[in-house]
């Protein structure tokens, strides 16, 4: 078993892009033990590992976006007096690229596609598109140093108990209708028939952003005065109470964004919807029991970019209308059968 004293892994991308660095962790926690692990993840984003239990790691620092020469300067003269042994850039740009190559740490390992890997001690080829997952292409990072096994990303949020006051854990369904990118959010009124396909009884939990509550809140006026229990959770928790929230629910469903991987960190039976981008980026669900859903027909147009748009290039948006919601009831329907719950 491989050691090293101290490591410093870079990711300050999105919500799910942090969670999925989780794997790293693991990776790290059950192959070299006595390593002490610091995070730097976007700003906003470190609630995050109140719910990652372990304590080799030893810190969250933060990066922030919004202000980004000051903060990059500050965590220049910080990681520098750390005196990393090990820096893993998980990051494909300039700026964290220059910040890993400056802070004076004994080896940097970063991606071939980051501008700046010319520099970097190890730079390790980064497939894309091509079906690998992100966990397993995190975890090329690592594998001079501890191999090529690959750890499910984890998070434990059990111990929190915030709960809505009217549900009971594991007896709720939790749908999160946003996402950052529009097209890769599934249709309100695709929801909407979704929702009215489950049974009256069967009580559901909105989640998402404050930014995302308009989403939840048209999808809740839909069912005013139907007899079918929906809490309106939108913007409620911080990041450590959702967390708990998805952990504790019966199933999850949710777009191609960061609550998919939550629920794979947290083990939650998931249906993940896929709408303008595809599984094959390697951003698929990773929970035990899920399903993945999207379009049957093989579209011209999809998928349209890497990430997600603010709107339909062909206008028609058929990469999500033409998704058959009673694939996503058989899913929910297939999980109660399973008895898995």
């Amino acid at each position: 078993m491989s050691q090293a004293s101290k490591v410093l892994i870079i990711q300050t991308a999105f919500l799910g892009d942090a969670v999925l660095i989780t794997s790293l962790l693991e990776k790290i926690r059950l192959e070299s033990p006595s390593t002490l692990v610091h995070l730097l993840v976007r700003k906003g984003l470190e609630d995050i590992f109140k719910a990652y239990p372990h304590d080799h790691l030893v810190q969250v620092w933060t990066y922030d976006k919004r202000n980004k020469l000051n903060s990059w300067w500050s965590l220049r003269n910080d990681f520098t007096n750390e005196k990393f042994d090990q820096v893993f850039v998980a990051q494909r740009f300039f700026g964290m690229g220059l910040l890993s190559i400056s802070i004076g740490a004994k080896k940097v390992v970063g991606f071939d596609k980051n501008p700046l890997s010319l520099f970097f001690d190890e730079k390790v080829p980064h497939e894309f598109g091509q079906g690998k997952h992100e966990t397993e292409r995190n975890t090329e990072l690592l594998a001079s140093w501890l191999g090529p096994q690959v750890h499910k990303p984890f998070l434990n949020a059990s111990h929190f108990n915030n709960f809505p006051v009217d549900l009971q854990p594991k007896k709720y369904l939790c749908i999160s209708p946003g996402s950052v990118w529009e097209t890769k959010r599934f249709p309100v009124h695709q929801w909407i028939e979704f929702i009215r396909l489950l049974p009256l009884d069967q009580e559901i939990v909105l989640m998402g952003s404050m930014a995302e509550k308009h989403l939840s809140d048209e999808i809740e006026e839909a069912f005013i005065g139907s007899g079918r229990h929906i809490h309106n959770a939108c913007g409620q928790f911080n990041l450590h109470e959702a967390i708990a929230v998805y952990q504790q629910s019966q199933m999850s469903f949710v777009n191609d964004s960061g609550p998919l991987h939550i629920c794979s960190a947290v083990n939650t039976p998931t249906g993940a919807i896929f709408c303008s981008t595809i599984p094959a980026f390697g951003f698929g669900p990773l929970a035990e029991h899920n399903k993945i859903i999207e379009v049957k027909e093989k579209l011209a147009c999809r998928p349209c970019g890497d990430h997600g748009k603010k709107s339909c290039p062909e206008i028609h948006f058929n990469c999500a209308n033409s998704i058959d919601v009673q694939e996503m009831l058989q899913a929910y329907q297939a999980f109660l059968a399973s008895g898995s719950q």
